[in-house]
């Protein structure tokens, strides 16, 4: 199997935790700084235009000029050298943790995995979880938190 499909078969596997997990809000995928698809859970309150508002203001992007945007351009580098650096290899995840939201960022090299999380939640029955199905089970720790 390739990179590309394991990636994708991954997805699915978060994806089938949007559906079965409670906490687990909505999953989707920036390319580019394009959304892609978004999965929302059918017992949660987001939609589109919520994931919008918060990609926009809490993680530093303006959907409507960000290829022209020279801070983005910086950004951009700034973004590729921490996700890349040669000391500590590839970063691969991150957790942003908000009052109101928990925020699992996943780093592949074409895209990022975005997953909202009820922030009301203990991070091992969610981010152990969803991190335990995206990757193969032995690069995960038994516990993380």
């Amino acid at each position: 199997m390739n990179e590309h499909n394991a990636e994708n078969k991954n997805y699915d596997k978060i994806r089938h935790l949007v559906e079965v997990d409670d906490d687990i809000l909505a999953v989707f995928i920036l390319v580019s700084s394009q959304m892609k698809e978004l999965y929302v859970a059918k017992n949660s309150n987001i939609d589109k235009n919520y994931v919008d508002s918060i990609i926009v203001p809490a993680l530093g992007l303006n959907m409507n000029h960000i290829r022209n945007d020279k801070k983005y351009q910086t950004d951009k580098v700034m973004h590729t050298t921490m996700v890349n650096n040669s000391t500590l290899g590839r970063l691969k995840w991150v957790v942003l943790e908000y009052e109101n939201l928990r925020i699992l960022k996943i780093y592949e090299f074409e895209k990022t995995v975005f997953v909202l999380i009820n922030s009301n939640t203990q991070l091992e029955h969610t981010v152990d979880n969803i991190l335990g199905y995206y990757y193969e089970l032995d690069d995960v720790p038994k516990s993380l938190f």
